[in-house]
């Protein structure tokens, strides 16, 4: 999600202390803050490049202890500009909003770390506007009680395990109709990046990679990309220094050999967002008549932005 969602979410959390959410008490201000806090890893945008900050985005800035550590000096600032508050009480609600980032970071495809390791449920959009609504009526109801709070929380459980079960129908939907012409190992399904009842998928096969989209109210389906796999040119990969750093970045990678002016090339595609027509995240790496690996490049966001990762 983006920071200001998680910021409206750090609000709406704010309204379970019972007082009123306002720029004037400091644990609406401290929730909101500590809310947007684990995004403070973008700073390596700024002092390194697109390649560091995609390593480490969502990692350890969205674990407990990072958490915990935002939430402390969050508080601590807060103390300078609200001099008469209880701080213990203020630090809860604080970290309760860093701990609501990592919460709805986990609920999206691209996860984030609790401790150490990333974890995803990929069940909500990047932006889901459920989820904003419910915060929205907590920041500007006025009249809160105990069963406002409840029947919030119960809503959202409700939300969040109904897509759930749209992910696990789609699932179910794609194996049945996949399995008949390939062997499948895995079926990736995770939300569309805007559209509420569309869900895009990976399938792994033994011989191909397919990529699409599934329309669950149609009930039906569109191949963007089938990927033959090359085993080949997937183990020279692997033994770079891109394939090393893609190992690590994403899950669901394919590797093609192409020849382009009468020179070899292994393309690298992460293939988990496809976005105006092509996929977000690429790789390139060039290779002698020998197939020897001569450089390799990153590719983030567009494929005329490269990054090399020094091979040599």
């Amino acid at each position: 999600m983006d920071p200001i969602t998680h910021g409206v979410i750090g609000l709406a959390i704010s309204a379970f202390s019972g007082d009123p959410v306002s720029l004037l008490n400091p644990i609406s201000i401290g929730a909101a803050l500590g809310a947007m806090s684990p995004d403070l890893d973008a700073i390596t945008r700024v002092f390194y490049n697109d390649k560091v900050y995609l390593e480490h985005h969502r990692g350890k800035s969205h674990s407990v202890p990072f958490l915990a550590m935002f939430s402390i000096g969050i508080t601590g600032l807060l103390s300078f500009f609200y001099p008469d508050f209880n701080f213990i009480r203020v630090l809860m609600f604080t970290f309760m909003g860093a701990l609501s980032h990592t919460f709805f970071d986990i609920l999206n495809s691209y996860g984030a770390m609790v401790f150490r390791k990333k974890r995803k449920l990929s069940v909500l959009m990047l932006y889901d506007p459920m989820i904003s609504v419910l915060a929205l009526f907590l920041i500007f109801y006025k009249n809160q009680n105990i069963y406002t709070y409840i029947g919030t929380s119960v809503i959202a459980a409700l939300y969040i395990a109904f897509r759930y079960l749209m992910r696990k129908k789609v699932e179910k939907n794609l194996s049945a109709t996949f399995s008949s012409g390939y062997t499948l190992e895995k079926v990736c399904v995770m939300p569309s990046l805007m559209a509420f009842h569309k869900w895009d998928f990976i399938i792994n096969t033994k011989s191909h990679n397919i990529v699409g989209q599934y329309n669950l109210v149609k009930k039906n389906y569109v191949v963007r990309e089938k990927l033959k796999r090359n085993k080949d040119a997937r183990d020279i990969m692997l033994k770079t220094n891109l394939g090393q750093y893609f190992s690590n970045f994403s899950p669901n990678f394919h590797v093609m050999k192409v020849n382009e002016d009468d020179k070899n090339h292994l393309k690298v595609i992460d293939l988990r967002y496809f976005l105006k027509n092509d996929f977000m995240h690429n790789g390139l790496i060039e290779l002698d008549h020998q197939d020897n690996v001569i450089e390799s490049y990153f590719m983030p966001y567009n494929v005329n932005r490269k990054i090399a990762m020094n091979e040599q």
